[in-house]
């Protein structure tokens, strides 16, 4: 990022800000409702200024969005593969030409620097380019089988469910809108995206993209809201949803998910409590500076963020000075600002509650170490908290704030045991010097994503092309990782077909 490309960037937010909010709107049935409460969105970095507003959807404009994108759907599915890929393709150079524009919006509502809001709005060109290569690759849609002995043509194809639901999270508010909905349609179904209430401009983005697909009318409906327009989403029988968020939710929409005539599908990422461990044999300041990134990086408000440091005795005192050295010159603030690391936090709940867990923190005598913070929004410091029993409720608890615990452990034997000692199994990671450890972390930790020794990043840095990206345990539902070449499959179900010869041609999928 060049100072040139920061001060443009800045310049932007700036005259956004001080233009008048945009208000988005439903949409459904490819028209536009605004419809319900109005929630309005304020700056996190200036909460006095409103950046953005949307309505919340009423269960009847949800449940009318499904019908639509249902009737839609019967049109879409009956679209050949390739031209199904080339019309989801066809946005690629209108994403390319909006990524500035959104990284604006993402800056604007959630409080990104520019470095992480022009990476997410980059990151949906890269699904578009990625999920479209993986589609027309041979045998996608199709499995590779022998001749039949019975002499019968048959085949085995993916097909799709009908429409699915997409519920986004606040932190990745276009690109987690964006992805599934991508992979949805190349499946052949239609969508329904449910976007953040603390991000509605930039989930709406969503809408934007698909609108130049040449989409039947009604295949992808956008509705904005809080709480009740996902909940109305879960239980207006759709026929799968793709969630992110937390576990206590995502595992709530499995169950309801179980329940009824047949199980219908749920593709969950449901977050993390990410160790890294740290062992005497590793590189410290490596160590440290990729610790300190993944803790903190958009305000530790990430699932694949790091929360836990597991070091061993030789090396721990060390560790933690590096690290205190480096937090106390973090500075949190206005994304615009030259010299912020990260922004603000979401909401002033969530800045309440990372207040609480300094103010514990100090009470039990733990020593603690903080950014600076600059501005009147909700900005925090980020802190590193040492000394914590690796048991602690401060270290086994998955906060999303930015707030890192370091324990002391005796060995990588504990370290990895302590580490897996949790329900969930995002990211995880290790620093060390000696290749026996390495070997042993990657046969035994249990984490979808896993780094060793990685620069600049402890348990994150995941992108499509290079890295896919998923959990395991209760931090994921399927086994398979979005950004790679089954994620898409995972919104089909599977057909095996068989036709007498003179038939055969009966059979394209």
């Amino acid at each position: 990022m060049t100072a040139d490309t920061n001060s443009q960037f800045a310049r932007a937010v700036e005259e956004r800000r001080g233009l008048s909010h945009v208000t988005v709107p439903h949409i459904v049935g490819g028209l536009e409702y605004f419809e319900g409460p109005l929630l309005q969105r304020e700056d996190p970095s200036h909460p006095n200024v409103i950046v953005s507003a949307c309505h919340e959807a009423p269960a009847e404009l949800v449940g009318r969005a499904v019908a639509e994108s249902r009737e839609a759907q019967r049109l879409w599915r009956q679209v050949p593969l390739r031209e199904r890929i080339e019309r989801v393709a066809s946005a690629i150079p209108f994403a390319e030409a909006h990524v500035e524009d959104w990284a604006v919006r993402v800056a604007l509502e959630i409080g990104k620097p520019y470095a992480a809001a022009h990476a997410e709005a980059a990151e949906v060109v890269e699904i578009l380019r990625s999920y479209v290569a993986y589609a027309a690759a041979p045998g996608a849609f199709e499995d590779d089988r022998t001749a039949d002995p019975s002499g019968v043509a048959s085949d085995s194809v993916l097909k799709p469910y009908g429409v699915f639901g997409v519920i986004t999270p606040f932190n990745y508010p276009i690109v987690q809108a964006a992805g599934p909905a991508i992979a949805a349609l190349l499946a052949g179904n239609g969508v329904v995206v449910k976007t953040s209430h603390h991000g509605p401009w930039s989930g709406h983005a969503v809408a934007e993209l698909c609108g130049g697909m040449d989409l039947p009318a009604g295949l992808v409906a956008v509705i904005h809201g809080a709480d009740d327009p996902g909940r109305a989403l879960v239980a207006s029988g759709i026929d799968g949803v793709s969630f992110t968020g937390s576990v206590a939710v995502g595992r709530a929409i499995l169950r309801s998910f179980q329940e009824g005539p047949y199980p219908r599908p749920v593709i969950a990422e449901m977050g993390g409590k990410n160790p890294v461990i740290v062992t005497d044999s590793a590189d410290l300041e490596q160590a440290a500076d990729g610790i300190i990134f993944s803790a903190f990086d958009l305000g530790g408000q990430k699932c694949s963020a790091l929360s836990r440091v597991l070091v061993t005795p030789g090396v721990r005192d060390r560790l933690v000075e590096l690290l205190e050295e480096r937090v106390r010159v973090l500075v949190m603030g206005d994304p615009v600002d030259d010299g912020v690391f990260a922004g603000p936090v979401v909401t002033r709940a969530a800045a309440a509650h990372h207040a609480s867990l300094v103010e514990s923190a100090r009470a039990e005598g733990f020593r603690v170490a903080e950014s600076l913070t600059k501005g009147d929004g909700y900005f925090v410091p980020s802190v590193v908290v040492s000394g914590v029993p690796s048991s602690h409720d401060l270290a086994t608890i998955e906060h999303f704030v930015p707030f890192l615990t370091v324990s002391e452990v005796a060995d990588l034997d504990s370290a990895l045991t302590v580490a897996n000692a949790t329900d969930m199994g995002l990211t995880a990671g290790i620093y060390t010097g000696d290749r026996d450890e390495a070997r042993a972390f990657l046969d035994r930790v249990e984490a979808g994503c896993v780094n060793v020794n990685v620069p600049g990043h402890a348990t994150t840095g995941w992108w499509p092309g290079p890295q896919t990206f998923g959990g395991w345990k209760g931090s994921g539902s399927t086994g398979k990782h979005t950004l790679g070449k089954w994620y898409f499959q995972l919104f089909t179900r599977q057909q095996a077909r068989k036709i007498p010869r003179e038939l055969e041609d009966l059979l394209v999928s």
